[in-house]
């Protein structure tokens, strides 16, 4: 990992990104730079954790490219996936509202990250001194915790096979990689990370993703599946429907 706290390149990658959101896009230069100040650019190699709410809140991220896995840790360090995350995700700022016993979570890198690291009790400082930023901070936060949500039942709603199938269409519209023309949406994924964010064991995963696979919606890879057919794949959901 390299976090390049003080390079002027990081500096005008940080601001260039963060505008591109919109609850930084109205940003005045002063609050933005005093955020810079203490914020770095983070790159993470697959599987290094490197955000955690163990212990406190600490740091807010936006992940800028690849994605995270995130994982709910327990007070008694149980510890489990709970959901993928891609780019333009904003994590960390929501600790400050939460109980104390709450579980905590943390962040790995699913696939190479890069990711602007905050922290935020400054973040929450600069926002309190110009509350009229709080609007498009919260909104923002807000739509996230919706498509959050959606995902969150899309794997815990219905059959297994239901879950498998929404899952990975919703994954393939929010994260999925563009192959070329015809050649369908290729996710990074493995049945193991799918059988983890399920809590499903992983024979059981692979014997739905083989059936997806024969029925042509679908093609299998090491730690990945292309989506070769999504309109074939809705229509399973909907056949699949609770």
């Amino acid at each position: 990992m390299n976090k390049g706290r003080h390079a002027i390149t990081d500096l005008k990658f940080m601001d260039a990104a963060l505008r591109k959101r919109s609850a930084f896009s109205s940003w005045s230069s002063a609050a933005m730079n005093k955020l810079l100040a203490r914020s770095y650019v983070g790159r993470h190699s697959r599987g290094h954790v490197f955000s955690s709410e163990l212990h406190g809140p600490t740091e807010t991220f936006l992940l800028v490219s690849g994605e995270a896995l995130a994982a709910c840790v327990f007070p008694q360090r149980e510890r489990f996936a709970v959901m993928l995350l891609g780019p333009g995700v904003m994590m960390g700022i929501t600790q400050v509202l939460g109980s104390a016993n709450r579980a905590a979570y943390d962040f790995s890198a699913h696939r190479e990250v890069m990711a602007i690291h905050m922290p935020t009790l400054l973040l929450l400082e600069i926002l309190d001194a110009e509350p009229l930023l709080w609007k498009d901070m919260l909104l923002m936060v807000v739509r996230q915790h919706v498509s959050h949500v959606g995902m969150l039942r899309s794997q815990i709603e219905g059959a297994l096979r239901r879950r498998v199938v929404s899952t990975i269409d919703r994954l393939a519209g929010l994260y999925g990689d563009r192959v070329a023309e015809g050649g369908g949406v290729r996710l990074q994924l493995s049945q193991s990370n799918l059988a983890e964010i399920l809590q499903a064991n992983r024979q059981a995963i692979h014997k739905e993703l083989k059936a997806l696979a024969n029925a042509g919606a679908i093609a299998l890879e090491y730690n990945a599946l292309t989506v070769l057919n999504q309109d074939a794949l809705k229509r399973m959901v909907d056949r699949t429907a609770a």
